[in-house]
């Protein structure tokens, strides 16, 4: 453990809802210190400094980059001015936590991993945090220890309504439905994470993805409210994945199912249990889930301290993650399967 606390600074609350989590843990934990904020809302950074105790906020983005305190930046900025940042970081030494995707295109994206890459500096894309839940672990156990046999196929579902700009505001999409922020709408909102934890899950790239993109819900939108993917893997293992925003409101629901050649499991958010098949009972049967919480430091902290560095993504992750998402809409909009680029070959 580093001498000091490990030492943070919050650039940009555009994504609430993770940035004022993560605000309230720091503040709480023995082993952490929230510097300050940095909000180009001056209101929001207000708002949230006081809520959770804080002296220090400011409208002023690059601030704490440069200031010797910071250990870690925690970029939860719109997707459009993360690259800035993040590379402003990165060449100033610090650690990142950056805001997922971490860029809009893959030019920029590459322009992050060259950055990273140079400084030598930790980085964490926040879609690779879910890989700390016990219930990624347990599932990733499950596919690593062959339990289920060879993965063959398997299913992701987000049902959800329109995000909100900030915790008071209408549920109208806010910044999230504005394409010249981010690279598409309904369905990356949430499949970054499903993509994220298929490749981790199964320790290999995808090849290639089709799908269908709409607004069945919200036709004034100029991104999609809807989206379905089917992602195809090397080893010939086959999934789908739909993220929505045309859910009824509140609807917000989660489900996912890996199937194997000997067993499959099978997770709801509407259900506190597993469904599992073929791990020692007999058909279909259900056991306690494991939590899915997401939200502990401690794993964080052993990552930027260098005590345990095998959890969470790389730079690289969030460039394959990108990759995989933006192959999907150039495949939803010429009807046709696109195959997955990756950064070797993008890069040589």
């Amino acid at each position: 453990m580093n001498k000091h606390k490990l030492r943070f600074a919050i650039i940009g609350l555009d994504h609430w809802y993770s940035a004022v989590e993560l605000a309230q843990t720091l503040m709480s934990h023995p082993n952490t210190e929230l510097i300050g904020i940095a909000d180009n809302n001056e209101d929001h950074a207000r708002e949230v400094a006081e809520q959770i105790g804080l002296d220090e906020y400011t409208t002023d983005l690059q601030k704490y980059i440069h200031d010797d305190r910071i250990d870690v930046v925690a970029s939860f900025v719109t997707v459009d001015q993360n690259p800035a940042i993040v590379i402003a970081a990165a060449e100033a030494g610090k650690d990142i936590i950056s805001v997922k995707p971490f860029a809009n295109t893959l030019e920029e994206g590459s322009r992050i991993v060259e950055a990273v890459r140079k400084a030598g500096i930790t980085f964490v894309p926040a879609e690779t945090r879910l890989r700390q839940s016990e219930l990624n672990r347990y599932t990733k156990n499950l596919i690593d220890n062959r339990t289920l046999g060879e993965v063959v196929s398997g299913n992701f579902n987000v049902i959800s309504s329109l995000p909100q700009n900030w915790p008071d505001a209408p549920f109208d999409g806010g910044w999230w439905v504005d394409p010249s922020k981010v690279p598409g709408g309904g369905w990356i909102d949430h499949a970054i994470y499903q993509v994220d934890r298929l490749r981790w899950f199964l320790g290999e790239e995808p090849v290639r993805i089709s799908g269908r993109i709409a607004n069945l819900v919200h036709p004034e939108l100029q991104v999609e409210d809807y989206g379905h993917a089917i992602v195809e893997f090397a080893s010939g293992a086959t999934f789908t994945i739909e993220d929505t925003w045309s859910g009824p409101f509140a609807s917000w629901r989660v489900s996912s199912t890996i199937i194997g050649t000997e067993g499959a499991v099978s997770q709801d958010t509407t259900s506190p249990d597993l469904t599992v098949f073929g791990m020692g009972g007999s058909g279909w049967t259900t056991q306690p889930a494991p939590d899915d919480d997401s939200s502990s430091l401690e794993p964080l902290i052993a990552h930027f301290t260098g005590e345990d560095t095998s959890l969470f993504g790389t730079v690289e992750d969030a460039w394959a993650n990108l990759a995989v998402c933006l192959a999907f809409y150039e495949a939803a909009k010429s009807g046709t399967a696109v195959a997955i680029p990756h950064l070797a070959a993008h890069q040589s």
